[in-house]
């Protein structure tokens, strides 16, 4: 088979896997018949009830909602925790994004071995695993880095909205619906889902067990534990959750500090990455009979896998080295 032959067939596979994951995606997030007749009933019967009724059944609504998506979840077991860790880090789109783009990258890497890279049987196989799997965790990665980054930042303010809440004497649970409703993404929509839960009747200490799940961050337990503590013996919440606030903005400061004494580190990472593969390109357009050895010979392709490989684990090293946790 000629080199064209090969383009085209693996162009053709990839238009029409692609094609079809789009499509299936396009199903997944549109809405149904069902819940278009209940929008479109609902919006006929808001005008012959007040804007607080029309609130109140909508907010019940979601409650429901989302406690039946709780049940579903709670019985898939751990792939359920999962489920709802990556829909609090990046919403339901995100987790149909992972899902679709796995299978997707998979065939793309098995057509590319196969046509294009003559690799040996024994590294094509697991070069077709890893690299939708290391996409998938680099993926996740980011997702629970920006998350945990824009939680952080919300929570000083958060923190500072309860303790007005709580010398004014609103209960917690109305304090924690009203957060919901002033915040934006991350915070908002997780503290919606606590006060939700609990206008259900949901014990406190459950409700805020699967929130930990979901959000994992060590200040929104220490939250929790505060409020906790608070339920069961009593004392003064605000003078608790004023010094807290205190302390995640004192390590916000610090992790922003450990950024800038990082930043040179990181971008070097960045550029030692970029510079294999452009000088791979370079050497590809101006003199590929030189370079070609390393693809159509054996001892050609071992030196290219082991080159590979001790590039990512040098670049895996120097991340996780200018990473400094806070």
């Amino acid at each position: 088979m000629s080199e064209a032959n090969r383009v085209a067939l693996l162009v053709f596979f990839i238009v029409v896997f692609g094609g079809g994951l789009i499509m299936g995606a396009q199903r997944f997030l549109r809405k149904s018949h069902k819940e278009n007749v209940r929008e479109r009933l609902r919006q006929l019967s808001s005008g012959s009830t007040s804007e607080t009724d029309t609130k109140s059944i909508a907010e019940t609504a979601r409650a429901l909602r989302e406690a039946r998506r709780r049940r579903l979840r709670a019985s898939m077991g751990f792939l359920g925790i999962y489920l709802a860790r990556m829909e609090a880090l990046g919403g339901r789109r995100s987790v149909y994004t992972i899902a679709l783009a796995m299978p997707l990258l998979l065939v793309i890497t098995l057509m590319v071995n196969w046509l294009l890279l003559p690799f040996p049987w024994w590294l094509e196989a697991p070069l077709a695993i890893a690299i939708p799997v290391t996409a998938a965790y680099l993926a996740y990665q980011t997702l629970v880095e920006r998350f945990r980054n824009a939680f952080l930042t919300q929570m000083p303010d958060i923190l500072d909205a309860i303790t007005r809440a709580s010398q004014a004497g609103v209960p917690v649970a109305l304090a924690i619906r009203n957060i919901g409703d002033i915040f934006d993404w991350p915070a908002g929509p997780e503290f919606r889902r606590i006060g939700q839960n609990l206008q259900l009747g949901n014990d406190l200490a459950s409700v805020l067990d699967e929130a930990e799940m979901r959000i994992r961050v060590a200040d929104f337990s220490f939250l929790c534990v505060c409020l906790l503590l608070q339920r069961e013996t009593g004392g003064s919440l605000s003078a608790t959750l004023t010094n807290l606030a205190g302390v995640i903005r004192e390590r916000r400061d610090l992790r922003l500090k450990a950024r800038a004494l990082t930043a040179e580190a990181r971008i070097m990472s960045k550029v030692l990455a970029a510079i294999p593969m452009v000088m791979l390109g370079l050497m590809w357009f101006l003199s590929p009979d030189y370079i070609s050895v390393l693809f159509q010979t054996k001892d050609g392709n071992v030196i290219l896998a082991c080159a590979a490989l001790m590039m990512s684990i040098g670049l895996v090293l120097v991340n996780r080295l200018s990473k400094l946790k806070s």
